[in-house]
């Protein structure tokens, strides 16, 4: 193994957002220091040469804060490209359609059911799997860290070591909550896995409230 250790993060922003971040103060994140700060104390010889981010576009029609939740997520992901130097933003997409589902309820009424919109995220884990892939294939890192805990990304994983034993596969389950466990379908594959991401690493890697771009000044949202 080369040293010091290129390492490429691969960072579910859905599974990321939902698994540690929603309902805290610590959303306007720095993604890259935070993956640096994880990075180097899993070993101090890993050196972060890029982060991919995989997020979509959210959807003012299902935003609590309708068109104001759209700009600040775009605010946002102007402010990590300004901040970051190795950050790349690699967006799919959000799927909206009406769908019907039974009603919650025990035992489940099959004649009654409810009119819902659906709002499902595509794209992100296949385009994870072909950056991974190709990122090790074309021997651009040493090592891949997965920042989720969706285990439709095993098989990249199992293909990542069939194809190149000597990488290094980490995996940083962005879960809370007590009783909750890393996918083992992933750990299966990597050959380390942190679970979870610590409060005082989130607050410690957030953005200024005030990032300058190229064209103008961006605020952190007072919602934010």
């Amino acid at each position: 193994m080369r040293f010091p250790i290129r390492t490429i993060a691969y960072i579910d922003g859905f599974n990321l957002y939902f698994g540690s971040l929603k309902g805290t103060d610590y959303r306007w994140l720095n993604l890259e220091k935070l993956v640096k700060r994880i990075c180097k104390e899993q070993n101090p010889k890993s050196e972060v040469i890029s982060v991919k981010y995989f997020t979509a576009d959210i959807k003012a029609k299902l935003s609590t804060r309708g068109n104001n939740s759209c700009i600040a997520q775009q605010n946002y992901l102007l402010s990590l490209q300004a901040h970051s130097s190795n950050l790349e933003i690699i967006r799919g997409k959000y799927n909206i359609q009406p769908k019907q589902y039974y009603a919650h309820q025990e035992p489940v009424d099959f004649s009654l059911k409810h009119n819902v919109w659906q709002a499902e995220e595509k794209q992100t884990d296949v385009s994870i799997a072909v950056h991974s892939l190709c990122d090790v294939i074309d021997n651009e890192c040493d090592q891949v860290v997965i920042f989720s805990n969706d285990s439709d990304l095993s098989p990249a994983l199992e293909q990542i070591k069939s194809r190149k034993a000597s990488i290094i596969i980490g995996v940083v389950a962005p879960i809370r909550g007590e009783g909750r466990q890393p996918s083992s379908d992933l750990r299966k594959f990597s050959d380390w896995t942190r679970t979870g991401i610590r409060e005082e690493e989130l607050k410690n890697s957030q953005l200024p409230d005030k990032v300058m771009t190229r064209k103008r000044t961006i605020l952190k949202p007072e919602h934010w």
